[in-house]
């Protein structure tokens, strides 16, 4: 079993009126009248996802034909949306893509890979992912996105804390530092292997500095 990235950002969406289904709706215009602005390179990488070996040809044309076809830009609540046992508001988009909202942070579930294919792709291709990101991020008031892996140390300290009790992403960046310190080494040059980084600080804090 490999590690898979998990990707957290934060935001400055107010939650404190507790209408969770007002709050939905509040991020759905914003998401529905907000155009992917590299909507083309995010089209084309969702598009491969069925390319390599172990899908057969008619899995991979059914995906492509979905996908050259989408012209929609609307964002729904995931099917058998409860708001009164709600933590956490899921949203399904154009290319199917998945972004999550709790009052504490985001989360982005693409491109759904391997911790280490995340950190292999060439700089063109992970950057594409980055501004998709980063326009989402700034669109809701962060500024920040950590990157994280699901499985190991890392993961059982951090990256399930905040899945389970939702705390402030500020505090998860505060407990990596003193346990890690801080990041030295750019995006681009990070040495890691399929089980997240070789070397400590094994998580990245990207700030998106060289897309701004």
């Amino acid at each position: 079993m490999g590690t898979d990235i998990v990707i957290f950002a934060n935001h400055a969406i107010d939650f404190s009126n507790n209408n969770l289904e007002y709050i939905a709706n509040d991020i759905k215009y914003k998401l529905d009248n907000s155009i992917i602005a590299n909507r083309g390179e995010i089209q084309s990488q969702i598009r491969s996802y069925y390319d390599w070996q172990g899908h057969d040809d008619l899995v991979r044309s059914k995906w492509h034909r979905e996908i050259d076809n989408w012209t929609g830009n609307n964002w729904e609540y995931f099917a058998g949306f409860d708001f009164s046992s709600c933590t956490e508001i899921c949203y399904s988009g154009p290319f199917k893509l998945r972004i999550s909202f709790t009052d504490k942070h985001i989360q982005f579930h693409d491109p759904g890979c391997r911790y280490n294919s995340f950190f292999d792709m060439e700089k063109e291709y992970r950057d594409v992912w980055r501004k998709y990101y980063y326009q989402y991020i700034s669109l809701f008031g962060g500024n920040i996105a950590i990157y994280l892996p699901d499985q190991g140390e890392v993961a059982e300290e951090f990256t399930e804390k905040v899945w389970d009790y939702n705390p402030s992403l500020e505090m998860i960046v505060k407990g990596l530092l003193n346990k890690y310190g801080q990041n030295v080494i750019g995006i681009n040059d990070f040495p890691h292997d399929e089980n997240g980084f070789i070397d400590p600080p094994h998580y990245f804090i990207d700030t998106f500095d060289d897309l701004k």
